[in-house]
């Protein structure tokens, strides 16, 4: 049964490949020591100890200087929705969706504990800009990759 959980000694991270090198490594090298050094919470869409899917967290201050969202200072809290990985052969499933889903109702609960405005996800390609687009965030003007959404709207 597949679950989404805090990444654990027991995953097998070696085993996971998404097709993006990038992606794989940082599961495979860096994942666990962001966790223990509290960069980044890994969550891990696995069945037993088989990594099907995982996002990462973080907390981030989105710089507001030039004033791009509207009525909030030049710093505001978020969430960083880091890095986003599907296995190979869970692509298509609708799994990303089910991922940012976790993800952001995950931001949600943090925000009740701590000031947070919004969720940010940064699109690798124009192609993901487009499909997180369609998700419901929204581009910054001044960062067209980087997108938000606001925490408010979950």
């Amino acid at each position: 049964m597949l679950d989404i959980q805090p990444l654990g000694k027991h995953h097998n991270k070696q085993g996971f490949d998404c097709g993006n090198e990038s992606i794989n490594r940082y599961l495979q090298q860096m994942a666990s020591q962001h966790c223990k050094k509290g960069i980044a919470q890994v969550h891990a869409l696995a069945d037993g100890a088989n990594i099907q899917a995982f996002y990462t967290l973080s907390a981030i201050s989105l710089n507001n200087e030039q004033g791009a969202v509207k009525g909030y200072p030049n710093q505001i809290p978020a969430v960083l929705i880091g890095r986003l990985g599907v296995a190979i052969e869970q692509q298509g499933k609708g799994i990303a969706n089910q991922l940012i889903s976790h993800a952001m109702h995950q931001a949600k609960a943090i925000s009740t504990m701590a000031g947070v405005a919004f969720v940010i996800i940064d699109a690798k390609t124009e192609t993901l800009a487009e499909y997180y687009t369609n998700l419901g965030f929204v581009r910054l003007p001044s960062s067209p990759l980087r997108l938000v959404y606001p925490i408010s709207q979950i």
